[in-house]
């Protein structure tokens, strides 16, 4: 046994080396083994496979060890319970992990598809984002008038933060006779902004750049004096957050960081994180001389020529700085990389995992089919039909799966809605799930054995009467 695991190792080894450099590239890492210098890990994998080799063959050993020579030679040994009970458990406990692993990557899978296709309740297509950090005030707003001239140019909207992205401003805001302040998100965007992403307006009016009353001024941040007054943007969350409907939240003054403003509006709640994190309650407002993000929405068809154009108007006003710009679909993709990732690792996992299973499977009903060669004739001469027998065999490597699933399931369970968790939108975790990875695993379980259990069934009786 010990030999047999060691000589396991060495082609385990020569299978690692082969399927590094694509398990790099599906991990994005740079993953590799040196026999040499890595002489702790040579020594742990040997003494792993030594004592994999001293456990698997401690127990046949021990058996062969203790056998009655008169009991062996009348072929009652093969009848000791305690055997088939180790069988059992050991193709129980096979199956039990691949049982799991199938539900985990259904689940992954579904939740990954959930999340990349639910409604963000703002349009992400056809939207290129532009990162600015050396465009501000004038130079800025005439960028966006650049980009605006273009027929490959649908809408250009500017933020300070854009969706699927980092970072974060808070605001305090009192609503008038209530003691407390609440904080809220504080996004700065232009009034075009909402047009560009197609966010819904619920109630009231969106900002407008020709209103003086719904400009801030960056040099006074503190919102006093100059920006005493001044119109802001909710969303509905943050409507809710103060006391408010998105109607009456509609006209309402409120003390944002301890200056008076009104809120003119309030937009839909859009999902810019994505299925993981909740709609945060949000304050917009207006800063026109302050750096934002430029948001770009370009008409299908038209993209090549009209990114040219971007980057050609870009070097126009900024000569000296490279542009930086990706879609946003390309930032979507990015947040469920690491689940699909894991997903597919699952199915993976899985695939190996059926595989060891159905062997020890297979193993179990061979030696079944033997130990029982002459029950199967005495039936059959009693006038069993194939059909029976078949019956009684299948239910026979049934039990140890059906056990494996009574084990699977709440273990499953437990580990899926802890991850699940980790998303403000989720998917349910229906029994489907536990029912289909069961009963895949069943139909497996007696594809791999039909033929021989089959062949079994249809023994003739005086050979099987004469096998010993």
């Amino acid at each position: 046994a010990v030999f047999l695991a060691l000589l396991s190792l060495a082609v385990a080894a020569a299978a690692v080396e082969m399927l590094l450099p694509p398990f790099n590239g599906f991990l994005h890492q740079s993953i590799a083994l040196n026999y040499v210098s890595d002489w702790r890990l040579d020594l742990m994998l040997v003494g792993v496979a030594m004592g994999a080799g001293l456990v698997s063959g401690l127990y046949p050993a021990l058996v062969l060890s203790r056998l009655r020579p008169r009991a062996a030679l009348q072929g009652e040994a093969a009848s000791a319970g305690g055997r088939v009970a180790l069988r059992d458990v050991l193709v129980l406990m096979q199956f039990a992990v691949s049982i799991g692993l199938g539900i985990a990557a259904m689940v992954v899978f579904r939740q990954v598809d959930y999340a990349r296709n639910m409604d963000l309740r703002f349009r992400r297509d056809n939207i290129v984002v532009i990162r600015n950090g050396d465009l501000a005030g004038k130079k800025e707003e005439a960028f966006a008038q650049a980009l605006r001239a273009n027929a490959g140019v649908s809408d250009v909207g500017m933020s300070e933060f854009v969706p699927f992205g980092s970072g974060r401003n808070i605001a305090a805001v009192q609503v008038p006779g209530q003691p407390s302040q609440l904080i809220l998100n504080l996004v700065s965007i232009d009034p075009d902004y909402a047009r560009t992403y197609g966010i819904a307006l619920v109630s009231g009016r969106l900002l407008s750049a020709s209103r003086g009353d719904d400009r801030f001024s960056v040099n006074d941040a503190q919102l006093k004096g100059a920006n005493r007054d001044r119109n802001v943007l909710l969303n509905v969350a943050g409507a809710l957050r103060l006391g408010f409907t998105p109607q009456q939240a509609v006209g309402r003054t409120i003390l944002f960081n301890g200056a008076r403003v009104h809120v003119v509006g309030v937009l839909a709640d859009a999902k810019t994180e994505g299925a993981r994190a909740p709609v945060l309650p949000t304050l917009y407002t207006y800063y026109p001389g302050y750096p934002m993000s430029i948001s770009v929405r370009v008409r299908p068809g038209r993209i090549p020529q009209t990114l040219a154009f971007i980057d050609r108007t870009w070097h126009a006003f900024a000569p000296t700085v490279a542009i930086q710009r990706s879609f946003l679909s390309a930032r979507f993709a990015r947040l469920y990389r690491s689940d699909e990732r894991q997903g597919k690792m699952f199915a993976v996992f899985v695939a190996i995992a059926i595989l060891i299973a159905c062997l020890g499977l297979y193993g179990l009903v061979v030696f079944t089919a033997e130990r029982r060669t002459k029950e199967v004739a005495i039936r059959k001469i009693s006038g069993a039909r194939t059909l029976d027998i078949l019956k009684i065999m299948l239910w026979r490597i049934s039990v140890p799966v059906l056990l494996a699933n009574a084990i699977a399931w709440p273990l499953s369970y437990y580990y899926l809605e802890r991850w699940l968790q980790g998303f403000a939108d989720h998917i349910w975790l229906n029994p489907a799930y536990f029912l289909g990875g069961g009963a895949i695993a069943m139909l497996i379980a007696w594809a791999t054995v039909f033929v021989h259990t089959l062949r079994l069934a249809r023994t003739g009786p005086v050979h099987a009467l004469r096998y010993e």
